[in-house]
């Protein structure tokens, strides 16, 4: 007796749910490494000078990375693309920064030491040491005409008091602080498809080195992060271009996870027909969406089997070559076991092809030959 099935195939929801996990534990460590790599090297390069908020905020969201690779993978990846994605914003903004204020920087510090000499009051002692504790160079930037101005008044003699000048030291520093703020935001808009397209390109690049076994899936996710890119304006939305990347990075993850589970799949069937006695080989059958994997098995009594297994959840398989009722035992046995020891379930499953015992090795032949055509 022979029959062959169509079927869906799945693996049971708890195994499916580890595969995504350990994905997404695997890429949240190896960001996390990569982050944690690049701020040592911003430490180091001093960007805490420049971009003091930006670098704060980094700190935390790399201890909450931390602490969620231990509690939900899922949340760690997903602020872990959003770190990646702030990172090239912030080189942009020290390198600006740097280009901008670096020279005052050096002539506003050489002015306050030679001015300090010269002071003769301990009001202007107290300006000056007050200036010295303004750490921030794009504040120091937008508040040295203020400065300047309330130098005068010291001069002038229109400040009395310590606490008066500290006073509006700090009302000129909270006022160019805001300046500085708004600078950063008005250079980030000026530089915003520059960043956007940085992003992407992050992105291409990660997706470039996943190892896909369809190609076609790989090219098609490629093109659409490639159409997102090419399709930046200056108006175009941070949040939506995040939002649209993130969509394409879970296509990723899904596509790479259909190919585990359909990898698993064959895997537990090709173990389960060795199990029975079969003789077994497998192979990849094209590259693209209808690819298919093919598993043949036999025995030497003559029994046969073969699988076919699509990317897209479909299970084709046939048992042949039998004598009477043993062919239904074998597939009872194929069926309960994948579930019970594999994690792999059958749904609509129904038989496409059924050839009863022959009587005869004449009647035999025939039916071979019926089912050869078929």
């Amino acid at each position: 007796m022979s029959h062959e099935y169509d079927a869906r195939y799945a693996l049971e929801r708890k195994r499916r749910e580890e595969l995504e996990r350990n994905r997404a534990k695997e890429f949240s460590e190896r960001a996390f490494k990569e982050i944690t790599a690049c701020f040592s090297e911003m430490k180091a390069a001093e960007y805490d000078t420049y971009i003091p908020d930006e670098m704060g905020e980094l700190g935390r969201n790399m201890k909450s990375i931390a602490n969620l690779l231990q509690t939900d993978v899922f949340e760690a990846r997903r602020l872990c693309y959003q770190v990646q994605n702030s990172l090239s914003s912030m080189d942009f903004l020290v390198r600006s920064a740097k280009e901008e204020f670096a020279r005052q920087e050096r002539i506003r510090y050489e002015e306050i030491q030679r001015q300090k000499a010269e002071a003769k009051s301990k009001l202007e002692d107290f300006f000056y040491e007050q200036l010295s504790q303004i750490k921030s160079p794009a504040v120091a930037n937008f508040a040295v005409q203020e400065l300047e101005n309330i130098k005068s008044k010291i001069q002038n003699e229109n400040i009395s008091s310590e606490e008066e000048l500290k006073q509006q030291i700090k009302t000129v520093c909270d006022l160019a602080d805001k300046k500085a703020k708004k600078w950063k935001e008005e250079k980030l808009a000026a530089e915003k498809i520059a960043i956007l397209s940085a992003q992407i390109d992050s992105a291409i690049k990660s997706t470039e080195n996943e190892k896909f076994e369809i190609a076609d899936n790989k090219n098609k996710i490629l093109n659409e992060m490639q159409a997102l890119r090419d399709s930046l304006t200056s108006e175009s939305s941070e949040s939506e271009v995040a939002e649209k990347l993130d969509t394409i990075r879970s296509s990723v993850d899904n596509s790479l996870i259909d190919e585990e589970v359909r990898r698993e799949t064959a895997k537990a069937i090709v173990r389960e027909l060795k199990n029975q006695g079969f003789d077994v080989s497998w192979d990849l059958v094209g590259l693209d969406k209808d690819s298919y994997v093919l598993i043949k098995a036999k025995k030497h009594s003559g029994k046969q089997a073969t699988c076919k297994i699509s990317l897209e959840g479909k299970l084709n398989y046939r048992f042949d070559k039998y004598e009477g009722m043993t062919c239904l035992k074998d597939i009872e046995k194929f069926n309960v076991d994948l579930k019970k020891i594999y994690s792999v379930k059958f749904s609509d499953e129904r038989v496409i092809w059924e050839n009863p015992d022959r009587l005869s090795r004449t009647q035999e032949t025939s039916s071979n030959t019926i089912r050869r055509n078929m």
